[in-house]
């Protein structure tokens, strides 16, 4: 069978670069803030960037298989109508539930293109069970608090920010500067730096929704995102 192409692909690439490029800007003004033991400035609306671009990068891979895989092959003359009218409202499915129900749009590829139906259905069980993305430090279920954090959106409350204070190492000399964290570190009670160097305990900043240290989650977010629908993309568009 001829894989279809995809319209979107381009711009989940573009909002894939866009994500990166923030979360680089994320991690210069953290450093900066904590060097100067300050606040950073719009720390919140910078997270919400970053996870708002990851999502929507779902959005578009979920507009792409509704376009090019179910509108051609359905039977259901309601689906084929809400299609052209502009009225076909169904997000990219993260749990079972949505796959499985026969109201649900994706639940028509279960009888024509099964392969990709199953695809999802393994996507949506990684979540459930927080199975580890392949070769990847990534887990599934960092996806699912993703696609929360973006829905309940109500960026001031799923994207609310807390500190936790002296709850990192900054580490500065000639050659390096670098942030270690003390949370849930295991194997070390104690570190040696050379003669010269700038140590002090700085600020660690984490959503209040999942207790994740936001440059990392939105790191890891948006690493586990470009795997994940880059592998589906692969598999299924040219």
């Amino acid at each position: 069978m001829t894989k279809p192409i995809a319209p979107r692909k381009s711009e989940v690439q573009s909002k894939l670069a866009y994500a990166k490029h923030r979360h680089q800007e994320l991690i210069s003004t953290l450093f900066a803030a904590k060097k100067s033991s300050t606040d950073p400035t719009f720390l919140v609306h910078a997270c919400a960037d970053i996870i708002a671009a990851a999502r929507e990068c779902f959005d578009y891979l979920g507009q792409d298989i509704i376009a090019q895989y179910i509108v051609p092959k359905t039977t259901s003359a309601k689906i084929v109508k809400a299609h052209a009218n502009g009225k076909l409202k169904a997000s990219f499915p993260y749990y079972s539930s949505q796959l499985k129900t026969d109201d649900s749009v994706f639940y028509d590829l279960k009888s024509h293109t099964p392969v990709l139906y199953q695809d999802l259905l393994d996507f949506a069980n990684s979540i459930a069970t927080k199975s580890p993305i392949p070769e990847t430090l990534f887990n599934y279920q960092m996806l699912a608090d993703v696609q929360n954090m973006v829905n309940e959106k109500k960026h001031d409350k799923l994207l609310a920010v807390v500190s936790e204070a002296e709850g990192e190492f900054l580490i500065q000399n000639s050659t390096i500067s670098m942030i270690l964290p003390i949370k849930a570190q295991k194997g070390w009670s104690s570190f040696v730096v050379q003669p010269g160097t700038h140590v002090q305990r700085v600020t660690e900043y984490h959503f209040a929704y999942n207790d994740q240290e936001v440059g990392k989650f939105c790191l890891f977010a948006t690493g586990a995102t470009e795997r994940v629908v880059g592998a589906l993309y692969a598999k299924h568009f040219v």
